[in-house]
């Protein structure tokens, strides 16, 4: 659920248009380096700093795009504007910067129904600290990983 569920879907999709159209590119520079690097290993250019400079180029040129994109769409395309006339539907924002703490790293918002949400950073998964399922959840997980420290519960062993 989102607050803005057409908005969202845009803005992923373009996420996913730069994301497919950075890798293609990236794959035509990786191969552009080393064919570069190949016919400098069959001596039919000579190794210079000049020919390094050229030849490392197009992979660092696609680095810095990849980091131009990431900073300006966001993850998942989160920093894209809405378009005019796209609204709300009434749904939790959870990108509101009062929900999220240390670093955007726990989220804690009561009138959000979610159990697990996506984290602002990475893409990985966090707790609702604001739903009371979550603080069950990390009991029983707590309790579990003390009962198994003090030998209680013997966990199978790995491999």
């Amino acid at each position: 659920m989102t607050e803005r569920a057409a908005t969202s879907a845009r803005r992923y999709r373009v996420y996913l248009s730069g994301i497919a159209t950075l890798l293609l590119a990236g794959v035509a520079c990786a191969d552009l380096t080393l064919f570069l690097l190949a016919l400098q290993q069959w001596d039919l250019l000579t190794p210079s700093p000049l020919m390094a400079v050229a030849t490392w180029a197009p992979t660092i040129a696609i680095a810095v795009a990849f980091l131009i994109f990431g900073v300006r769409v966001g993850e998942a395309g989160h920093r894209l504007p809405p378009l005019p006339g796209e609204s709300g539907s009434g749904y939790v924002q959870r990108d509101d910067d009062r929900h999220w703490h240390l670093a955007g790293t726990v989220y804690a918002n009561r009138h959000d129904p979610a159990i697990l949400v996506h984290q602002r950073v990475g893409s990985r998964w966090t707790l609702n600290l604001g739903n009371p399922v979550a603080w069950t959840i990390l009991t029983i997980v707590a309790a579990g990983a003390l009962l198994s420290l003090l030998g209680v519960v013997h966990l199978p062993p790995t491999g």
